[in-house]
């Protein structure tokens, strides 16, 4: 029984999360004439964050329990037509539970996970910066495909693992929609609902420990 932890970042073109982000930045230029956008809403396009797990490995075939989790955030700066501020952060996180299989040929192998994941958007509470306020939270099974490029040791050994990660869910992103841009109008009603799938394709760096 082997011991995991390690880094995990992932990149997603998120089409419809981030045509949300480029159309408030838009629509903010078209209609806050007299305004000022100081720092635009960027896209959310990597992520990054931990992954820990147990390997339990029988010769060239191994099964592996993962957790990992990551995140990343975008925050918008700009002054409205009536000199107010407008100061927002906005943080996107994706967390799994995950069983997957290995097979292992020397340093090189290939592998097959189901996971369980959870989308989450938070944005921040004016006056309390320590504080989040969540406003999307959903969850969904998905598969992830990846390969291996490992180094074991007697101690400790480490592993690059390219995935590519396919969610069997749709994510409804329509709530983050309504709260950005209510902000800027008030009558604002998103479409409902806007599902974003979250593709992600990526690497892991993990060390395991104990003999390989």
């Amino acid at each position: 029984m082997n011991i995991k932890v390690g880094y995990i970042g992932g990149f997603t073109e998120a089409p419809v999360l981030n045509k949300v982000v480029d159309d408030f930045n838009t629509n903010f230029l078209l209609n806050q004439t007299d305004g000022k956008l100081d720092d635009k809403l960027d896209r959310f396009r990597s992520l990054h964050g931990i992954e820990i797990g147990l390997r339990y490995r029988i010769n060239k075939v191994g099964f592996e329990f993962s957790w990992h989790s990551m995140s990343n955030k975008s925050d918008v700066i700009a002054t409205l037509s009536d000199n107010s501020t407008l100061q927002d952060k906005w943080f996107l996180s994706l967390t799994e539970y995950s069983l997957g299989v290995e097979n292992y040929f020397g340093h090189f192998g290939y592998g097959a996970a189901l996971g369980y994941r959870s989308a989450r958007m938070k944005t921040d509470i004016t006056g309390a910066p320590r504080k989040k306020r969540s406003v999307t939270s959903e969850s969904g099974y998905s598969s992830k495909f990846y390969l291996i490029f490992q180094f074991p040791g007697e101690k400790v050994g480490i592993a690059f693992k390219p995935y590519v990660q396919v969610p069997l869910k749709n994510i409804d992103i329509s709530s983050f929609d309504q709260e950005l841009n209510v902000q800027l109008d008030n009558s604002y009603l998103a479409v409902k609902p806007q599902e974003e799938k979250f593709f992600m394709y990526g690497i892991s760096i993990v060390l395991y420990n104990g003999k390989q």
